[in-house]
């Protein structure tokens, strides 16, 4: 049962984004103390992104206490120590980084420029060794690094969220060309919901119908490309198929 499950649904939305956001305060406190006593480096990053898992967790485990979430994000457990990897994940709502980051101790994200410019979460992805995403270009060496360092590397690579029923946006080729430039393996990452809060256009203060449902699951795991244009995009097209596919399988979740 959840908690406080006699208090109303909207009560326990409004207040699930009030810690939510102290969560995110102290998130941000934490990484502050870490650019303090630890000096930029490999190790900094490694420990920033441990300390993002956990308040991630944090989070997601009171959602779910709370009846405001229910997601099934078992299936990670099968990836959560490999390195080295890019991870590629469809993109239905802002919460996806938050679900994955929660179950992902090693993951580093390509994240929007735009997100590096607010106060308290810009500067606590830039610790955790976040990438901006600017242009491609930009984007391999940091990229390489961060794989260099035993990451997990994960793109989003629709480039933004999509609507909620609405098929999957085209897919942007920057993750082929990474996984080419670097040698690393691909894994596909499919985030079902049901819920369309905060998918493209969804107001942040609208309260969605309760509990928000996701269910996480591994697609498939495509071995580094070769460096050649067909091998690139055999790769971008394979990830466009399991996209497309998985609108289905988000369908019979809605309906089971």
């Amino acid at each position: 049962m959840p908690l406080f499950a006699s208090v109303s649904a909207s009560v326990r939305f409004y207040v699930s984004l009030l810690v939510t956001g102290l969560v995110f305060v102290v998130l941000d406190a934490g990484s502050c103390v870490l650019r303090h006593i630890l000096p930029d480096g490999a190790r900094r990053r490694r420990v920033a992104r441990r300390w993002l898992c956990f308040m991630a967790r944090l989070a997601v485990r009171y959602l779910h206490a709370a009846g405001i979430l229910d997601c099934d994000m078992a299936a990670l457990g099968a990836i959560t120590q490999r390195r080295n990897l890019v991870l590629v994940a469809n993109h239905p709502s802002r919460l996806d980084s938050l679900i994955l980051a929660a179950a992902l101790p090693h993951m580093a994200c390509v994240t929007k420029a735009s997100i590096w410019e607010r106060g308290v979460l810009g500067s606590t992805l830039r610790t955790a060794g976040y990438i901006r995403h600017d242009t491609l270009l930009k984007i391999i060496g940091p990229a390489s690094q961060c794989l260099q360092e035993d990451c997990q590397l994960l793109l989003f690579p629709e480039g933004t969220r999509s609507r909620a029923g609405a098929e999957p946006g085209p897919i942007q080729p920057g993750f082929a060309a990474i996984a080419q430039r670097t040698r690393s393996a691909v894994q596909v990452i499919l985030i079902e919901t049901t819920s369309p809060y905060l998918s493209q256009g969804w107001p942040f203060l609208k309260r969605p119908p309760l509990p928000m449902r996701y269910r996480i699951r591994l697609g498939p795991h495509f071995a580094a490309p070769k460096r050649d244009e067909a091998s690139g995009r055999a790769l971008i097209e394979a990830v466009e198929s399991c996209f497309r596919s998985s609108l289905q399988d988000r369908e019979n979740l809605e309906h089971s």
